[in-house]
């Protein structure tokens, strides 16, 4: 783990490894702690972002954490489906593009210093108001692309203020409430978008598990009648008890654990299953 552990840092620090490392890592541990990297390095990119552009990350920046974060995504559905290659092709995808992004954010030398809004320039503020709607229009397109019908109403309203802030810039008037307003919504939308996106994240990782138990149980059945030692098809019928119990709590990273336990005691029986 520890070998791995250090593979994954110097991803993270040069960008490129050489296929000999890479090979040494990925034999000698668990593939598993791949997702738990990845996931781990996700959280710490968001977190990043999060505290140096709230909601005004660049659009490059936007587009490359995007790109991480679905190659972590596909990262935990090859690991589900045991194609470990394809597991290590995504996650060395999703550390580059979480390479590149700390490598933007330590190259940018700017502190962020808080001033009020009415002190700013008109150009300024204008140029504000365009890096905002940009990164409207992102993610009304995620919004869209994964169908989150409740954002319209909150979209057409961040339109709104926009334009209603540029017509104050226009008359010089302060236009600091909206302003904090349009933030604020437009941070409630990110939020909603993430929040909307795990849940059917979710939903499809409990669809592939219950399709999944639905064949283990028939090859359990097979093994009875082929007259297999009782008491692992026994464990294996009370562990998949228990992930079935797990998914109806929404547990999905226990109900994971209890699948790897799974796995093994499939194995003692000689039983091997493949989602179809």
């Amino acid at each position: 783990m520890k070998k791995l552990a250090l593979f994954a840092i110097i991803v993270l620090i040069f960008g490129t490894i050489s296929p000999s490392l890479a090979n040494q890592a990925y034999g000698q541990n668990d593939p598993n702690i791949l997702l738990r990297i990845a996931i781990q390095a996700d959280k710490q990119i968001v977190n990043q972002l999060d505290k140096k552009y709230e909601n005004e990350i660049p659009n490059n920046i936007n587009i490359l954490y995007e790109k991480g974060h679905r190659a972590v995504e596909s990262l935990d559905k090859s690991l589900s489906y045991n194609d470990i290659e394809k597991a290590k092709q995504d996650f060395l995808s999703a550390m580059n593009s979480f390479m590149q992004i700390s490598r933007i954010i330590s190259q940018s030398s700017e502190k962020v210093i808080v001033v009020n809004v009415s002190q700013k320039s008109n150009q300024n503020l204008e140029s504000k108001l365009d890096r905002l709607e940009k990164y409207v229009k992102t993610l009304e397109s995620i919004s869209q692309k994964h169908k989150i019908k409740q954002n319209d109403d909150n979209f057409t309203t961040v339109y709104s203020l926009i334009q209603d802030i540029r017509n104050q810039i226009k008359i010089d008037e302060d236009s600091s409430k909206n302003l904090n307003e349009l933030q604020d919504l437009i941070k409630s939308i990110k939020n909603e978008i993430r929040n909307s996106i795990a849940e059917k994240q979710s939903n499809a990782i409990k669809i592939f598990f219950k399709k999944f138990l639905v064949q283990i149980d028939q090859k359990l059945m097979q093994a009875k009648d082929l007259g297999r030692d009782q008491i692992e098809i026994d464990n294996a019928n009370e562990l998949i008890l228990e992930i079935r119990e797990l998914l109806s709590k929404n547990q999905i990273n226990d109900a994971k654990k209890v699948y790897s336990e799974l796995k093994v005691v499939l194995k003692n029986i000689g039983i091997s299953v493949k989602i179809t």
